[in-house]
């Protein structure tokens, strides 16, 4: 990569502090124009990694552009192709739990959650055999996703039929922050799962927790 693309991609400066970071690049406060156009441009690079962080960056920033390259990216299954957010762990993509967050950050640069439901949904309509780490749920339970109660729900029982235990057990208290009354209905299934993965825990607390404050 060149030094050119490097400091587009990267270099932000905000409040008298520099430094490389794409994700500090998406939530810088002001926008230059002649940036905006040279990352429109990158989104035809060749090198499609490149293309998908300048649009990771304009998506974030609510510039229209960005959301036709995530359009082709869903459409075109990029994410079949090659492997853009390899989990440090896991091993596993992570990429449209990565899209979710510049979704996220978005909502503070003029979109609305309503206008982001058609991407939520078709996320959480991978979310059976994709990896997705944290940051669709941090979407769900931050903004108003009660609409798309069933959609949660449905993503949940086919993770478990998928045996992502885990993953499913995330959604848990997604449900019952929007319906405190399925927290009675999945408990019973996630208990005997922790024995499968002890990160089940986790979850089941803060189901328990969002449970107590609803009483």
């Amino acid at each position: 990569m060149n030094n050119e693309l490097h400091e587009l991609l990267y270099y932000y400066n905000e409040e008298g502090y520099e430094g490389y970071d794409l994700n500090e690049v998406q939530l810088l406060g002001k926008k230059d124009f002649d940036r905006v156009e040279q990352l429109k441009k990158i989104l035809h690079h060749e090198d499609r990694y490149i293309a998908y962080q300048a649009m990771l960056i304009l998506l974030a920033w609510s510039i229209p552009e960005g959301f036709e390259l995530l359009d082709r990216f869903i459409a075109e299954k990029w994410d079949e192709k090659e492997s853009f957010e390899p989990h440090r762990l896991y091993g596993e993509d992570n990429v449209y739990d990565i899209i979710t967050n510049a979704l996220y950050i978005s909502t503070f640069n003029g979109k609305s959650e309503q206008e982001l439901y058609p991407y939520i949904k078709q996320f959480l309509h991978l979310y059976d055999d994709r990896f997705f780490e944290s940051h669709l749920k941090d979407f769900l339970l931050k903004k108003d996703c009660g609409p798309l109660l069933k959609e949660i729900e449905q993503a949940l029982q086919t993770a478990l039929e998928n045996q992502r235990y885990y993953q499913a057990s995330q959604l848990f208290p997604l449900l019952v922050h929007y319906d405190k009354n399925l927290f009675n209905l999945y408990i019973g299934i996630f208990r005997p799962l922790i024995i499968q993965d002890s990160r089940i825990m986790y979850s089941i607390e803060e189901a328990e927790k969002i449970a107590d404050t609803l009483i």
